[in-house]
């Protein structure tokens, strides 16, 4: 099985969105990846449209092909978090942490066309960062059975870890309103 296929076949996350706490230091979101979804993913799972874009605003929206709804949102976060990975690791050359999103907005786009609008946090260290975090959480063996170690430890996490906000948009005409 494929790193794709294994990241396209996780398990729902049927939690809603939450509020973020904040922690850390917000950046610049990166710049758009450039390449076409087909051209960058070589394994296009079925349920993208083959003339889906990033997702960056609604002209270059992902678009959906599946008509069962509960894939199609699963997929919708999944493909969100993705993205971030390729920005993180891709574009910005750091190390990704975790996604979290905030917000979802159903916009209707005219002309027939529906779409889901996610918001979320990307979180990252810079590698600086990463290296110094994990050299001290390991030379302290994991701070097992030293609580206020771990809380230090986490206190200089929270400290240390960046994130930007993003949003991608998606197409979810092949689904909308289908159960």
């Amino acid at each position: 099985m494929s790193l794709l296929t294994k990241l396209f076949s996780r398990k729902t996350n049927r939690q809603q969105p939450r509020q973020v706490v904040q922690i850390g230091t917000e950046i610049n979101r990166p710049t758009q990846i450039s390449n076409l979804i087909t051209d960058y993913l070589k394994e296009v799972p079925d349920w993208i449209g083959r003339s889906s874009g990033w997702g960056y605003g609604k002209e270059d929206a992902l678009i959906m092909d599946t008509e069962n709804s509960m894939d199609g949102i699963h997929n919708e976060y999944v493909f969100a978090e993705y993205r971030s990975k390729i920005e993180v690791h891709g574009v910005m050359k750091m190390y990704f942490d975790h996604f979290e999103r905030y917000n979802q907005t159903l916009v209707n786009g005219g002309m027939g066309h529906n779409y889901d609008v996610i918001s979320f946090k990307v979180y990252l260290f810079t590698e600086e960062d990463w290296v110094f975090l994990k050299k001290d959480y390991e030379s302290h063996n994991g701070y097992k059975g030293d609580e206020a170690g771990l809380e230090r430890h986490t206190q200089l996490r929270n400290e240390r870890i960046k994130y930007y906000t993003s949003e991608c948009w998606i197409n979810i005409d092949s689904f909308f309103g289908k159960k």
